[in-house]
């Protein structure tokens, strides 16, 4: 495909002329047709004299009309959509008037959604918990915003947005912004804190909120509201951890909103309302840290933004990193310790199987001239990241010295969108004129930024808690069923987190003896695992149960594969079962069956990983 722009190779669209300030939304949600119909105005700042178009990328979207607004008046534009690029999306030129000069621009632009936009997702519905209404959602990271609205869909652009959405008046609209008006089947949303497109994003469904603090709530259908609001009750201390690590909190609301199982991610940091899945309902708060991580957010990837995707691990590697101090905070270093080990596991398990046959792409700055950002997508900016920062925070002196640098990085550079040279030269200038200056010169930026596979180096982590799973995995995975059952060590008190950390561990070993069902009912009967409800543990154990070839298991691995679509789970699920001649059929089968209920990034990914595509 090539590079599309010169500032972001998956954007046709061109910051260094033109930049969106303001985009004002019309929406009229039609769920009879599957579409979003209405207008956006756009506020540009032009930046150069005699511009001669605007470029703007777009997605299966039908353009019905465009227009300069100008001290009340209106100038049609001739306009055209042409490059498209499969699974990227396409080009949309905005011809302009001669002698276009610098500064301010308006521009309307009247248009539909298609019914296969992959940024939506329509539920039926049958398809929601409370079976009686329909139900729509998006997600537009990384770059299905396009698919939602005619935009500059890069991350180094930040515009506010205001909308209005008209909907069915018995269901509640929500999205990244602050509910300004409330009438029947019509709300009105305000968002002052400039956002790049990947985090425009709503929500419409029969939905119900419990309060979580002074300044936070969690949304969700009826019929789950109660159990979310017990699982996420933490979330207020969270976030007032976070604001006393990174500094003030600027998005004034921080709502949950709880998604039906399609949803593909763990969680989505929109702002003001963060999308998180509801595989997170343990019963125990012992998955919440997913919640810890979407309120790090707000500093890192919300308020300070990769430029593009090839700098992904400037949002979630320094996600991870202050996730890790938020659970370290509340729970203690072991813990923190601990997390950061069972990232590196499955990392590591990343790199074996989804990694394997493009290894350029486990480098910490990925080249995506020639690959969407979603083909890219992976734990390595997450893991690799924040392990690559908590070198240099132990480098440089640990937390009391390396916090108030990472406080005045995200100060310097909020509302900003940066590259990994702009981290690089704030934290020289930081440390430059201190007694640190000659530890700067120990890290190897090009062995950390452009050397595939695992971190180069490990920091020192206190090993206590993760020294038990690695003890556990050694044992299930060397003695034979017999021995184990015998054996006390198994049967010692363990942490859902030791848990979930050796049934990885355990996954990851190249061989294990006896892995026969009996061996695999003893693991369940020894942990109680028949019972759970951590989808983290159920996802392991059938894991395991496809490295034990257990054929007659195969309706409760289907089952849970059909009983989320979060592509941490899914996307294993279907790998490990096209590496199984006889199961491949079935898995093939299964999703064809069910991959239009899933959004259009798991579905595509999916595909890719059962050969299909």
């Amino acid at each position: 495909m090539g590079r599309l722009g010169k500032v972001d190779p998956s954007s046709y669209s061109q910051p260094e002329l033109i930049t969106t300030k303001h985009s004002s939304l019309e929406w009229k949600v039609d769920f009879d047709n599957t579409k979003l119909k209405g207008t956006v105005t756009h506020k540009f700042n032009v930046l150069e004299n005699n511009l001669e178009s605007i470029i703007l990328d777009v997605r299966d979207v039908k353009i019905l009309n465009a227009e300069i607004i100008s001290s009340g008046s209106t100038t049609p534009l001739n306009h055209f959509i042409s490059d498209p690029v499969d699974d990227i999306g396409a080009k949309l030129t905005l011809e302009l008037p001669q002698g276009t000069a610098k500064g301010e621009l308006t521009v309307r632009i009247d248009y539909e959604t298609s019914q296969k936009a992959s940024g939506l997702q329509w539920l039926t519905p049958e398809q929601t918990l409370g079976k009686k209404h329909p139900y729509m959602f998006s997600q537009c990271q990384a770059i299905h915003a396009r698919s939602i609205i005619p935009c500059q869909d890069t991350p180094a652009v930040k515009f506010t947005y205001t909308a209005t959405v008209e909907h069915p008046k018995d269901l509640k609209a929500l999205m990244s912004a602050l509910i300004e008006k409330q009438e029947e089947g019509r709300t009105t949303f305000k968002q002052d804190v400039p956002i790049p497109a990947y985090l425009l994003a709503i929500a419409i469904g029969d939905l119900v909120s419990r309060p979580l603090g002074p300044n936070s709530n969690v949304w969700a259908e009826e019929g789950i509201i109660e159990e979310c609001a017990a699982e996420f009750s933490e979330t207020s201390l969270m976030l007032k951890t976070a604001a006393d690590i990174c500094g003030p909190y600027v998005w004034k609301q921080y709502d949950l909103l709880v998604m039906p199982p399609s949803f593909p991610f763990g969680g989505m940091e929109n702002p003001c309302l963060t999308f998180v899945t509801p595989t997170l309902l343990a019963g125990d708060k012992s998955l919440a840290d997913v919640v810890a991580h979407e309120i790090a957010h707000s500093w890192t990837g919300n308020l300070v933004t990769n430029k593009n995707f090839e700098h992904f691990w400037l949002n979630e590697g320094f996600t991870v990193f202050v996730e890790t101090k938020i659970v370290g905070r509340m729970k203690g270093d072991k813990e923190r310790d601990f997390h950061m080990l069972r990232n590196l596991t499955d990392l590591q398990e990343c790199l074996r199987t989804q990694l394997k046959d493009t290894p350029e792409l486990t480098k910490l700055v990925v080249d995506l001239s020639n690959c969407g950002p979603d083909d890219a997508f992976s734990s390595v900016p997450y893991m690799k990241g924040s392990t690559f920062l908590r070198y240099i925070e132990d480098l440089m002196g640990g937390p009391e010295v390396f916090e108030p640098f990472l406080r005045s990085y995200l100060q310097k550079y909020s509302y900003q969108s940066v590259v990994t040279d702009d981290f690089k030269n704030a934290l020289y200038d930081y440390f430059v004129c201190t007694d640190k200056n000659g530890k700067l010169n120990e890290i190897d930026w090009e062995l950390w930024l452009s050397s595939e596979g695992m971190p180069p180096i490990i920091p020192q982590f206190d090993q206590t808690l993760a020294n038990v799973s690695k003890q556990l995995a050694l044992l299930w995975s060397t003695k034979t069923t017999e021995e184990l059952a015998s054996n006390a060590e198994v049967k010692q008190k363990i942490s859902t987190h030791q848990l979930i950390d050796f049934l990885g561990k355990l996954i990851e070993c190249k061989d294990i003896k006896d892995l026969t069902e009996q061996k695999i009912e003893l693991l369940e009967a020894t942990y109680n695992l028949k019972n759970t409800k951590n989808a983290e543990v159920l996802f392991r154990v059938m894991r395991l149960c496809i490295m034990a070839r257990l054929m007659n298991r195969m309706g409760q691995i289907i089952d849970f594969a059909n009983s989320n679509f979060r592509m941490k789970f899914c996307r294993p699920i279907y790998r490990d079962l096209a590496q199984w001649p006889e199961a491949k059929p079935i898995a093939v089968k299964n999703f064809e069956s069910v991959k239009d209920q899933m959004m259009a990034v798991c579905s595509h990914t999916i595909e890719k990983d059962l050969g299909l595509k």
